[in-house]
């Protein structure tokens, strides 16, 4: 059994499949939290009663097959297909009520530790890989190789939890004054789209990869984004693509221009003349 088939396989497991499911209800429970500010309750092994499990087990749904339900949206195929797998729907709900509802918070202070962040960010690296691999090959076999739409499909796959956001906002009624209620193209989605213009220009057997075929590409691009994503847990990586992107619109996107306009378009100082008299001792 060669590398790439493992790789493959990974995201079929169940202790995979866990990680993934317990990634997804932890920050989806971290932005309640962040937005709404409501966690505090009075009263030991106090729970968020106040939240609406049926919403919140909805939105848990869409938010952990969001990369798949899009992707088949995009590509023609029925968008609720993996939703017909009833086993691990379970799991995902099971998952979903520890982390939110398990008594004394213990699941929640399991998966907050650092230790379980790094593995489910190791396991959520490999799967996000895969999926933008595979929406970039299928979106260029439905679409003829068309560079557009392969991107569109990988970028969407690879961060579709953070798309379906706005729905899994209207669900919770937290739409107003909210920040996951507005579609943004986060750091995870900008790598999302990189990702998927690396195994495009592959299938375009492109120079700028240097040669690699796609199972070397695999490897590279996984090793590559588990760094990037293990230093954004210890140093401030948002703050540096934050400056980088400011300094790119600064430059290419009208800032720059616009200062240059207005420091050859201002008027030379008036030199003021001397129009006061002798005086009475002159």
């Amino acid at each position: 059994m060669n590398a790439r088939l493992i790789l493959k396989q990974l995201p079929n497991l169940l202790i995979f499949r866990i990680l993934h499911y317990s990634q997804i209800s932890q920050q989806l429970r971290d932005e309640l939290v962040v937005s709404a500010g409501s966690l505090r309750l009075k009263g030991r092994g106090s729970k968020a009663l106040e939240w609406q499990p049926f919403v919140l087990w909805l939105a848990n749904l869409l938010l952990s097959y969001a990369g798949d339900i899009l992707g088949n949206l995009l590509l023609g195929s029925l968008p609720l297909e993996p939703l017909c797998n009833t086993a691990d729907i379970l799991l995902s709900s099971f998952i979903w009520y520890c982390i939110f509802y398990f008594p004394f918070d213990l699941a929640h202070a399991l998966a907050s530790t650092m230790a379980f962040r790094v593995l489910t960010t190791a396991m959520s690296t490999i799967s996000q890989v895969q999926l933008i691999d595979r929406g970039v090959h299928l979106a260029g076999q439905v679409y003829g190789n068309a560079p557009v739409p392969m991107l569109i499909v990988g970028t969407v796959m690879g961060s579709g939890a953070e798309v379906l956001k706005p729905v899994a906002s209207l669900l919770i009624n937290r739409c107003q004054h909210n920040q996951m209620a507005y579609l943004k193209l986060s750091n995870n989605s900008k790598l999302a789209l990189v990702l998927s213009l690396l195994f495009m220009l592959e299938i375009f057997q492109s120079p700028l990869i240097l040669g690699l075929n796609r199972h070397q590409l695999i490897v590279y691009t996984l090793v590559m984004t588990t760094a990037f994503k293990f230093l954004s847990l210890t140093y401030r990586t948002d703050h540096f693509i934050w400056l980088m992107e400011h300094q790119i619109r600064y430059t290419f996107f009208g800032g720059l221009s616009r200062d240059l306009s207005k420091f050859f378009q201002r008027l030379p100082e008036a030199k003021n003349r001397r129009k006061w008299a002798f005086s009475e001792l002159d």
